[in-house]
């Protein structure tokens, strides 16, 4: 007999969503429900750590391993990035077809694992090995956790839960750089401890679900292993881990490490695009085995979501690299004090998660929220385009609260978008979709930003004679006073300042993206 579906808001906009997939007695409630989502919050605070820690390691990184000048500096952070995006859809065709809790379980493991070759590595080459495998682990941590909730969760309670799991990015970017800098500096600790703090978070989340979740059949569960194996599609995979690869190594080179008009980076974007086209027609032909498939991606809520979390990742990435500029070059400060001028930002983006995942759930309403976020989000990168040297403090302060407040109260609302309009069985494909569409934004947002701060930083130093233009960069801006001369110390902070205005127009554009693209997604009512 065919499972029930829930009506589709965007055929009768009127009508609320019922959840009928999921039995009410598969809901988990009380102690089991706290453990459960304290776990899936350990998860993916775990991975967001990984992430916000390591910024602060890399420079103690390339430093004792001698990789600055090699592929190291730059395939710590890649190698993650692509196991972490290319398996999204794969990850979201595992848990549509094989078991939910031992899939997390794995995927927890296996970031372990990871973590655990990155504590020990010998050698660069080892570190990034590690970095690639946490990258596997993560991908599947990032998609499980979303996927979990929904079978966990009943649908009017679940926009406050998945608003507590989505609050973790925001904890991990808090605390991350502080924790880094004190691993970094510590000689009993040193950078390793960044990755040895990961396998406690780990080892609970683990011990959790194996011991509190009991999932019952699924729709799938009577297929035999090899007809699972078949649809997921692990050529349409293959084919866009080529393609991601390509992407991420234009984004890597390109302005940076060679001009963009050299073969090596419009080479590999020429490639991006003839492999992106051939995984787009791969997903045309294979229909219902295809690894996104049709009836998916045509919904208009599951198509602008994505474009929603993509453009409001790359203002956010945009942002969060730009900031600590604006305190260090501009404003004079140390890393440690831009590490806690930037608290503002982090601290309201988890309370305004959290506040906003609760008031959703009284509401009954999502959409109105993506708009007031995305709206409130893009003045905030407006005001913050603003900043200069003589700006108070009570205005640096509160443009950033402006800002956390709109990306909080909007980060994890396409995901759970999805899941107003799909049943059950294409939840964890679409949320997979939606997580390769965040950390795509993240991955794009940042390399653009990085090539647009850099060119107009480089632009404005040739423009001061007396000032050593390649030191001036290498530094960052820290420490200005040590590197030029005191009549030059104004000028150069001026010119980090020109740069760091014209790196906030692409994140005010690609947050107004974000909110015109959450104008388009259909308005639903969640009902019980």
């Amino acid at each position: 007999m065919d499972e029930p579906q829930p009506r589709d808001p965007e055929k009768h906009p009127e009508e609320p969503v019922t959840e009928v997939i999921v039995e009410e007695d598969e809901y988990l409630h009380g102690l089991p429900l706290a453990l459960m989502t304290i776990a899936l919050m350990a998860g993916i605070f775990m991975i967001a750590l990984d992430n916000a820690i390591l910024a602060t390691a890399i420079p103690k990184i390339t430093n004792q391993f001698n990789s600055l000048n090699d592929v190291g500096k730059s395939w710590y952070g890649t190698a993650y990035l692509l196991t972490t995006m290319s398996l999204q859809p794969t990850y979201g065709k595992i848990y549509t077809f094989f078991s939910l809790k031992w899939t997390y379980t794995l995927a927890l493991f296996i970031f372990e694992v990871g973590s655990l070759i990155c504590a020990v590595a010998p050698n660069s080459v080892a570190l990034i090995v590690g970095r690639a495998i946490s990258g596997i682990g993560a991908s599947g941590i990032l998609c499980g956790g979303l996927v979990l909730i929904s079978h966990v969760v009943e649908m009017k309670r679940r926009p406050v839960f998945m608003g507590l799991i989505s609050s973790m990015f925001g904890v991990a970017s808090v605390i991350g750089p502080t924790f880094g800098g004190l691993f970094t500096d510590s000689k009993r600790l040193t950078w390793r401890f960044c990755f040895w703090i990961n396998l406690p978070f780990g080892a609970l989340a683990i011990l959790v679900i194996l011991l509190v979740y009991k999932p019952k059949p699924r729709e799938h569960s009577a297929l035999s292993f090899r007809r699972k194996l078949v649809h997921l599609g692990f050529d349409s995979a293959a084919v866009l881990t080529g393609a991601i690869t390509s992407l991420l190594l234009a984004l890597t080179w390109g302005g940076i490490k060679y001009r963009w008009s050299e073969s090596k980076v419009w080479g590999c974007l020429l490639s991006f695009g003839l492999l992106l086209l051939l995984f787009v027609v791969m997903q045309i032909f294979q229909r219902d085995r295809a690894l996104i498939p049709h009836h998916i991606i045509k919904k208009r809520t599951v198509i602008f979501s994505c474009l929603f979390t993509f453009f409001l990742q790359m203002s956010m990435t945009s942002q969060s690299y730009i900031l600590p500029f604006y305190f260090q070059a501009v404003k004079g400060t140390s890393a440690r004090v831009s590490g806690l001028d930037i608290l503002p930002y982090g601290i309201t983006i988890v309370v305004s998660t959290i506040v906003s995942g609760s008031f959703i759930t009284m509401s009954g309403y999502h959409i109105p929220w993506m708009w007031l976020g995305s709206a409130v989000f893009t003045v905030g990168a407006g005001l913050l385009h603003t900043l200069n040297r003589d700006t108070p403090m009570s205005r640096w302060f509160g443009y950033q609260i402006v800002g956390g407040i709109g990306y909080g109260v909007t980060v994890q609302i396409p995901f759970f978008a999805i899941q107003v309009v799909l049943g059950q069985v294409d939840i964890p494909t679409a949320s997979a979709l939606v997580a390769l569409c965040q950390s795509l934004g993240g991955a794009v947002g940042l390399a653009i930003s990085q090539n647009i701060f850099q060119n107009e930083l480089v632009g404005n130093l040739a423009e001061l004679p007396a000032v050593d233009t390649q030191t001036v960069v290498a530094s960052g801006g820290v420490a200005l006073e040590t590197i030029v001369s005191a009549e030059w110390v104004l000028p150069v902070r001026e010119a980090f300042g020109g740069a760091i205005a014209q790196s906030y127009l692409m994140a005010i554009a690609c947050a107004g993206a974000a909110f015109v693209a959450s104008l388009v997604i259909p308005w639903a009512r969640i009902g019980g």
